[in-house]
């Protein structure tokens, strides 16, 4: 941090050049190459471009807190708690995209195995029409009843419902006189969404599943918590239907992925009497200590705009007062299962839970345990689940002894004949539930038949600009030209600006050395590597500098040299891909400013710079971005009427592909949360006319492009390609390689 405050201090406003630098142009030898060199004693630049969005990130999470904490200090009461706990529990429904309806359970059971110390039931029951839950339902076998009952969402287990340890508390619990109701998660057990046809399993590592389902669920408005949420909503409607249990004891309690998911249902359903969270998520993500990524997890637990709407996972808790509540946690999770911070956040948590039970005259309700085993529903966790259990459903008294786990083979707890549900007639996958979705949430285009072309733009424009959460201030470019050479008759500078205080943009602007005019018109060339490519052999974009134009090629955050390098000092588990790729964009997410908006932030930032400098034709800027990076392009393009015309090169032509998809490629960086709600990507592209919009090779939801007349096609069924909202488009399939030929005819055609 101390050399990006010394590059602070140092750096100087500028457009086209920098006075820290000599002029260094090698004009008398244009087919060389040599290195620029600063001279002796001038300032050196810091190139460790990695830790800028980290950096940023840092800040809003730290500003976000802040504002968090200002909220919680003014509850002070009950009636104030109170308040908060409904603002946060109507908070939750909307991010998450809202209540879903309650329709018929439809429960069955399928199976009876009586073990003597309990029933075990098999069940399928429908959380919303076509998604199908297994269950197990386990009755005691001595007593009378109607007995306490618990809830029991299970954790990320390959095998959901049968794990061993899951099953070891069940049947306890069960020998214990509660009944226990326990079902698959999506993605586990008998609930595999992505399976492989050619082995039967799935495709992803199971719990994967949660985020493969909840990505596209964003462009919606909504998250995949929403379903995994109503799957135990609706399973405690199943329990508290059934005469052998007594409404007003019902308990809920999950270990890990499941103590997460009790978090969510304590919220989200008043119904619950007691629970017991056992090594959930006990971190806010906006910590007492946030290193970036922070404690972003799988899709469900990650949050789309809470703390953009002052709340987290805290909250979700404190809303649960001033019902009995316990937490466990194990310190063996510090950097493993959890960030290396886990002690520290779960000790803030239990601060504010303590604070906000003391503000009902209730601190007795809730109570901490600190486990030092590894991560799991080990002995001592289940004790004290036994205990608190006892303790607020039943008699009070200390529970016996827990009885050896009754092994028998998993099959048996098997709702289904097949062992998997998918294969029920009329069974729903995650895919098709967000397909059905999609159809009823995105509208018709707004630019297809409009009858006043220009207005349907400008909505489009309008509504981009609140979805991306664009900054409304402009700080200082603080431009820098850091060194110049010439390659090939081509004169080269390495450019830095700033679109953030935090943010160093690296750049290179690219001029036909030999001025045969005062300015040039420039291309803004945009890739997921910074324009690199433009001094391969041959490069890039030789043909285009040849004919005259310039070329500015930014890094924008995130990529390429600017991508993330997390810290030595983390957990376990960000060396899996999904969170070492994304954490920024989930922190980005519900921060409520997608990592897509700061990016193209960074693009309209960079036509601010070119639109600037001297030898730049203001009014002939055009842009050209390649792959991913083409989804920002857009909807920069979209926004700013200073760009001439766009050309698109392998860029995802449609959202919605995402959604209709099986297998996708986009990362959730480059996804607008709730867009769908609005338009898609070909109505962006239908706005920016009367401007030309070329969209070569573009890309179905796997990168691959596809054919041209399907693009075509889908084309047409978004926008009715041909028409007059639409006469600027123009889609193209080019073979190999060298596509420079295109990109001319589009500049001479623009």
């Amino acid at each position: 941090m101390t050399t990006r405050r010394r590059f602070l201090e140092s750096s100087v406003l500028g457009v086209a050049g920098s006075a820290l630098l000599p002029d260094l142009s090698l004009a008398d030898t244009p087919a060389t190459t040599q290195n620029a060199e600063a001279a002796p004693g001038a300032a050196t630049e810091t190139r460790d471009f990695w830790n800028d969005w980290p950096a940023y990130i840092k800040r809003e999470m730290n500003a976000a807190r802040t504002r968090r904490l200002a909220k919680l200090a003014q509850v002070r009461t009950a009636e104030q708690a109170t308040a908060r706990a409904q603002e946060v529990r109507e908070s939750l429904w909307k991010i998450l995209g809202g209540r879903p309806e309650k329709t018929p359970l439809n429960a069955r059971v399928t199976h009876m195995r009586d073990r003597g110390y309990c029933r075990i039931e098999t069940t399928i029951f429908e959380s919303v029409p076509g998604v199908y839950v297994t269950a197990n339902l386990y009755l005691p076998a001595a007593g009378r009843p109607p007995f306490p009952a618990i809830l029991a969402p299970v954790g990320h287990s390959d095998n959901g419902k049968a794990y061993a340890s899951y099953q070891y508390f069940f049947q306890n619990m069960a020998r214990q006189g509660f009944v226990v109701l326990t079902y698959d998660p999506w993605g586990q057990g008998e609930r595999l969404q992505y399976i492989d046809p050619a082995t039967g399993k799935s495709r992803l590592w199971s719990t994967a599943e949660h985020s493969e389902a909840g990505r596209p669920m964003v462009l919606m408005g909504q998250g995949v918590a929403r379903y995994m949420a109503w799957d135990g909503v609706r399973g405690l409607d199943y329990l508290l239907s059934r005469p052998e249990v007594d409404k007003e004891r019902i308990g809920c309690t999950g270990h890990s992925g499941g103590g997460t998911m009790t978090t969510y249902l304590v919220a989200m359903d008043e119904r619950m009497q007691a629970a017991v969270d056992v090594q959930g998520n006990t971190e806010n993500l906006a910590g007492p200590v946030f290193e970036p990524p922070g404690a972003i997890d799988d899709a469900e637990q990650n949050i789309v705009n809470s703390l953009a709407m002052g709340f987290d996972r805290a909250d979700l808790l404190c809303a649960f007062a001033p019902k009995p509540l316990l937490v466990c946690y194990t310190t063996h999770d510090v950097g493993e299962t959890y960030s290396p911070v886990l002690e520290q956040s779960t000790a803030e948590i239990y601060s504010e839970l303590r604070q906000t039970y003391a503000a009902f005259g209730k601190r007795e309700n809730v109570a901490l345990f600190t486990g030092r085993l590894p991560h799991g529903l080990g002995y001592f966790e289940r004790s004290e689940a036994y205990r608190w259990f006892h303790k607020w459903l039943k008699d009070g008294a200390t529970p016996p002894e827990e009885v050896g786990l009754d092994v028998f083979p998993e099959t048996e707890l098997n709702a289904t004949e097949t062992g998997q549900v998918l294969t029920t007639p009329g069974c729903r996958s995650a895919v098709q539930l967000n397909i059905d979705n999609m159809k009823a949430t995105l509208p018709a285009s707004p630019v297809a038949n409009a009858t006043d072309v220009a207005q349907a733009r400008e909505q489009i424009r309008a509504e981009l600009r609140e979805l991306l959460a664009l900054p409304a201030a402009k700080p200082p470019l603080a431009a820098e030209t850091i060194s110049k050479h010439v390659l090939r008759n081509v004169q080269i500078e390495e450019i830095q600006f700033r679109t953030e205080p935090e943010i160093r943009i690296p750049a290179w602007f690219a001029a036909p050395s030999q001025m045969e005019r005062a300015t040039h018109p420039a291309v803004l060339y945009l890739t997921d590597r910074g324009g690199d490519d433009l001094f391969d052999d041959p490069g890039a974009l030789d043909k285009v500098l040849a004919a005259g134009h310039a070329v500015f090629a930014p890094t924008l955050r995130g990529l390429g040299i600017s991508a993330p390098r997390f810290p030595a000092t983390g957990p376990n588990y960000w060396s899996d891909g999904d969170r070492r790729d994304e954490g920024l964009d989930w922190d980005s997410l519900a921060l409520g400013i997608p990592a897509v908006g700061q990016r193209v932030t960074d693009i309209l930032r960079s036509v601010d710079y070119v639109a600037g400098r001297v030898d730049v034709d203001a009014t002939q800027i055009r842009i050209l971005a390649r792959g991913d990076t083409g989804i920002a392009a857009l909807l920069a393009a979209a926004l700013d009427l200073r760009v001439r015309a766009l050309l698109l090169d392998r860029t995802l032509l449609s959202y919605a592909s995402i959604v209709e998809a099986f297998d996708y490629s986009t990362q959730i960086g480059w996804f607008v949360p709730g867009i769908l709600k609005h338009f898609d990507l070909p109505d962006a592209a239908a706005a920016i006319g009367p401007r030309a919009c070329w969209l070569v090779n573009p890309a179905g939801p796997k990168g691959a492009a596809l054919e041209e007349e399907s693009a075509r096609e889908a084309l047409r069924a978004r926008i009715g390609v041909g028409a007059a909202a639409t006469g600027h488009l123009r889609v193209k399939a080019v073979s190999g390689e060298d596509h420079q030929e295109t990109y001319l005819d589009w500049i001479r055609n623009s």
